[in-house]
């Protein structure tokens, strides 16, 4: 399923819902399935579907992919087998939304800030999410699932391209879709917006992801935020000449 084509993003790559006509599932997590907020037990099962999402996220951190399996996830998130597959079809859904889920922010400080940053210049908007698009990248957990990822992909090869559509990808599509909706990228062919976020995106990764990705140092706060700067002045300015 292509997700950016069915599904509405906030600025950083959040899932609100599929639309569903006619039915009362909807998708909350990518792989993960979730109940419309009028069904009776709505609230129960957003409950059990991040229990399940953390018990799934330790499995895959510390025995990688292959050693994971659903069983041990529910037992460690406290359910049932059947109730783990009421949330999630198997063990891909599972780790599409664990990937998927380093999207999101840390904490409500972190979502209090990610809000107050809407209400600001483009700029500051682009800086912003400049910025937590390198944190999320280098952050430890992502680090530790991209190099299972890594281990594992000649024997699962469906998880390399799982990776890269749950984190980058998903980025991706909200960052288009945010642009669609400003003003300053008003006349321009979705293909070109498309292009200008996957260049923000790009600028925003540099050899310094390999250094993490090898247990070494990366990028200070500063030097991201001002990696995150450029990169924000070259889409403005290609906004400016393309429109």
């Amino acid at each position: 399923m292509n997700y950016a084509e069915h599904a509405s993003f906030d600025m950083m790559g959040y899932l609100i819902a599929i639309d569903t006509i006619g039915k009362t599932i909807v998708w909350s997590e990518i792989g993960m399935k979730d109940w419309a907020s009028d069904h009776p037990k709505a609230k129960l099962m957003a409950r059990k579907r991040e229990v399940i999402l953390s018990a799934a996220k330790e499995a895959f951190l510390s025995h990688g992919y292959s050693g994971a399996s659903m069983e041990g996830i529910a037992a460690a998130a406290g359910v049932s087998i059947m109730t783990l597959y009421r949330h999630a079809e198997n063990k891909d859904d599972l780790f599409a939304a664990v990937i998927e889920s380093a999207c999101h922010p840390a904490d409500r400080e972190e979502e209090a800030a990610l809000a107050a940053s809407l209400k600001k210049s483009l700029r500051d908007i682009l800086v912003f999410v400049g910025v937590m698009f390198q944190e999320r990248l280098a952050g430890e957990d992502t680090v530790t699932l991209f190099r299972a990822v890594m281990v594992e992909t000649k024997r699962f090869p469906q998880l390399a391209r799982m990776a890269f559509d749950g984190l980058i990808g998903s980025h991706q599509a909200a960052l288009d879709a945010f642009l669609a909706g400003r003003t300053e990228a008003d006349g321009l062919k979705e293909t070109e917006r498309r292009m200008l976020g996957a260049e923000f995106l790009d600028r925003l990764v540099g050899l310094d992801i390999y250094k993490v990705m090898l247990g070494l140092n990366g990028p200070s706060s500063e030097e991201r935020r001002v990696r995150a700067q450029r990169a924000a002045d070259a889409l403005l300015d290609s906004l400016t000449m393309e429109t």
